[in-house]
């Protein structure tokens, strides 16, 4: 029988925070106790307290450092010169009126990239190139960090680059009334919305209105950064991204503002855009080497995740890098305690199936009191039981979490006293495999993704895929190495 991956997650499980009620794991969960006695522990740091955010760390990693690089080395270079499309941005902007760039600021190192695409072109003197900014942070805590990379990108980005109109990138509603039109219009073609040359007392001042960055309503940094007719637009976005609010927000008002229905105004996109408009683009989409597709098309494995209903099309999209594909490759089957309450289910789900890599997905943020957490454990712990009896000395086991969670919540419903559930930030990892004697191994800390890597790497064995499981032989030379 071949050996099998297994990935059980329970997530909202954590290592318990100081201040946090306490809930004896090992009494609620039994069978884990007993798996913990045999298995190697160490903890990951997640910043996650939600699923979404969780899934996306787990099977891509950092998505925007591998945005960042793929654009980079394969986009922005030497490359773009036989690109059709970069060809005919060309040609648009050796003519009249303004570039006006269209980039969400979630971090400085856009603006490198930014810099070398406008440096290729070859624009006329006195060109106007406007950098426009569209707020996509969700919570009014992500200020602080929004005013740096602002600030960073207004003293980084070439002379000849003018940070223009900053506005949420939700702002603008599918359908826009006469009244929202007319404001979009004073922002987008007049330059006649609020001014603020100090753009950290704006930000700063919609922090503490409790406006959120990505429906904050638009403002100007500068003068004369109105769309005019001719002008040509430049959606600089680091993946597969829906920007139609906006666009129909211009294109909306083109004919009115522009006063010409044989209105110019060509529109480009880096990534192809999920988009009713077709605009041309540099590349379709972003290749996610980490991607849970591509490292099983690498290794010729095929994976089952067992996960709610509503999960589904999110963590399949997730899973093939950020691509709605039906990947034969990867198949979903229902939660169903019944089922998989009963040991001959999961055997041969485990060792009787085509699967080589099966991922148990819980969820523990849907409890009401503390009590209700108290049961999911436990029915969570029947599960952990059969799968644990079926992996001993055959498959790979890793039991963790993708987040924590931190709630208040009442003891029960017939106990209202509130307390507070601290799971934040340290998730555990328990790890069991027969072969890999724990004499020799030890399992070092590390990020969600490294999680998948490892588990991969359990039943396919390429040196390029990075696992927290290492052999304490390496370690010990290493430190002898440094102590010289």
């Amino acid at each position: 029988m071949a050996k099998k991956s297994v990935l059980f997650l329970i997530n909202g499980l954590g290592i318990e925070k100081a201040g946090s009620y306490s809930i004896s794991i090992d009494q609620c969960m039994p069978n884990l106790s007993k798996i913990k006695e045999t298995s190697y522990f160490t903890t990951a740091i997640t910043n996650s307290l939600e699923y979404r955010s969780a899934y996306q760390q787990f099977f891509l990693g950092d998505t925007y450092k591998t945005e960042i690089n793929y654009i980079k080395e394969k986009v922005i270079n030497e490359q773009l010169k036989g690109n059709p499309t970069y060809q005919s941005l060309q040609e648009s902007v050796a003519g009249e009126g303004k570039l006006h760039i269209f980039v969400e600021p979630t971090n400085n190192q856009v603006v490198e990239l930014i810099n070398t695409l406008v440096s290729t072109l070859t624009l006329p003197e006195k060109k106007e190139v406007y950098l426009h900014l569209l707020l996509s942070q969700l919570t009014v805590n992500e200020y602080n960090k929004l005013i740096n990379i602002v600030n960073y990108i207004k003293y980084h980005i070439n002379s000849h680059i003018t940070v223009g109109f900053i506005i949420g990138k939700d702002y603008y509603p599918e359908e826009l009334t006469k009244e929202q039109m007319d404001v979009a219009k004073k922002l987008l073609f007049f330059c006649s919305a609020e001014r603020w040359i100090d753009t950290d007392k704006k930000l700063l001042s919609l922090q503490e209105s409790n406006i959120r960055p990505c429906v904050a309503p638009g403002f100007c940094a500068t003068n004369d950064c109105f769309i005019a007719n001719n002008d040509t637009i430049m959606f600089f976005n680091t993946r597969r991204d829906d920007y139609d609010k906006f666009i129909n927000a211009i294109l909306s008002n083109a004919n009115e503002a522009l006063k010409t229905d044989s209105y110019n105004l060509p529109m480009y996109s880096l990534i192809k855009l999920n988009s009713k408009h077709n605009i041309p683009s540099f590349i379709d989409n972003v290749v996610y080497d980490s991607s849970l597709a591509l490292l099983l098309e690498k290794a010729d494995k095929e994976a089952l995740i067992v996960t709610d209903e509503k999960n589904i099309s999110l963590v399949n999209f997730l899973a093939n890098g950020l691509n709605n594909v039906n990947n034969p490759a990867i198949q979903f089957m229902k939660l169903n305690d019944t089922y998989y309450n009963d040991l001959n289910n999961i055997t041969g789900l485990i060792d009787n199936s085509i699967y080589d890599l099966i991922i148990f997905d819980y969820h523990l943020d849907v409890s009401r009191t503390v009590n209700d957490l108290k049961a999911q454990l436990s029915k969570i712990d029947i599960v952990l039981g059969n799968v644990g009896s079926v992996c001993v000395n055959k498959h790979s086991l890793f039991i963790t979490s993708l987040y924590g969670i931190k709630k208040t919540l009442p003891l029960a419903d017939y106990n209202t006293e509130m307390v507070t559930i601290d799971y934040e930030m340290q998730i555990p990892i328990f790890f069991f495999d027969y072969s890999y004697p724990r004499s020799k191994y030890r399992l070092f800390p590390g990020e969600t993704n490294d999680i998948l890597n490892s588990a991969v790497r359990c039943i396919y064995n390429d040196q390029s895929i990075y696992t927290l499981v290492r052999s304490k032989d390496l370690i010990n030379n290493l430190l002898s190495v440094f102590k010289k």
